[in-house]
């Protein structure tokens, strides 16, 4: 460790990142069906979707005798099944986009969903850094490890940019650091696939050291040592 170092800010003054990942993924694409006391696990195809072009898929991957419709104004999926009741697992990771969390059981042979259909993309990017990270920014189930939550401001397909505009910095309080691990994931701490397209960022570390005497020049250095070495011992 340096002795002359006071202390040490780090900031992230720039970020881009594409906004190239799917609505749904490979950590959100499952759908758990019980029925007869038999449970099957439909796997939605990774991508973008709509409300309309899920009811789609929806369809073509479960039984023939499961209707899916949309509440025009409400923007809920109702789902019925013709013959046979039915719920809905809470093993389900693709609860969130089809708007229900838990497990849910048909009443009679007609299933609602309790919320809104939800196809937008992430709201915020989280940045991780466990050397960094001091437990300053919260996020859903994990955040002691994050160091920047970035909001999500661009289109589909577009760049999100971010500009530390505020000057935030955060204090080191590490005695020494070789090397960190980063990490871009989701609220959940889930890794973003990106499909190939690269992301950019700043980490920039400020260092402040105290003030220190400055030395005479070697010159000057040179002539206060001659003079001592010519003084005569006091007398006793």
């Amino acid at each position: 460790m340096d002795d002359s170092i006071d202390y040490i800010y780090f900031s992230i003054p720039y970020v881009v990142i594409p906004n190239s990942f799917y609505i749904i993924n490979y950590t959100n694409n499952e759908l758990y069906v019980l029925q007869s006391a038999v449970t099957t696990v439909y796997t939605f195809p990774v991508g973008n979707y709509t409300a309309q072009s899920f009811m789609t898929v929806f369809k073509s991957l479960l039984p023939v005798a499961f209707v899916i419709a949309l509440g025009q104004n409400s923007n809920i999926f109702t789902i019925t099944h013709t013959t046979t009741t039915f719920s809905l697992l809470t093993e389900s990771t693709i609860d969130a986009i089809m708007g229900f969390s838990g497990t849910l059981a048909a009443v009679g042979l007609t299933l609602t969903c309790p919320r809104v259909c939800n196809f937008l993309p992430l709201p915020r990017i989280c940045i991780r850094s466990p050397d960094l990270a001091h437990s300053f920014i919260s996020a859903t189930t994990d955040g002691n490890d994050v160091v920047l939550a970035v909001p999500n401001n661009a289109k589909l397909n577009g760049q999100i940019v971010y500009n530390n505009t505020s000057n935030m910095k955060t204090l080191f309080k590490l005695e020494n650091l070789n090397s960190f691990y980063v990490s871009l994931t989701d609220d959940d701490g889930n890794p973003i696939n990106f499909n190939g397209i690269s992301s950019f960022f700043t980490f920039q570390f400020d260092i402040h050291r105290r003030s220190l005497a400055k030395p005479l020049p070697f010159n000057k250095l040179v002539s206060f040592i001659n003079s001592q070495s010519t003084l005569e011992p006091a007398n006793t």
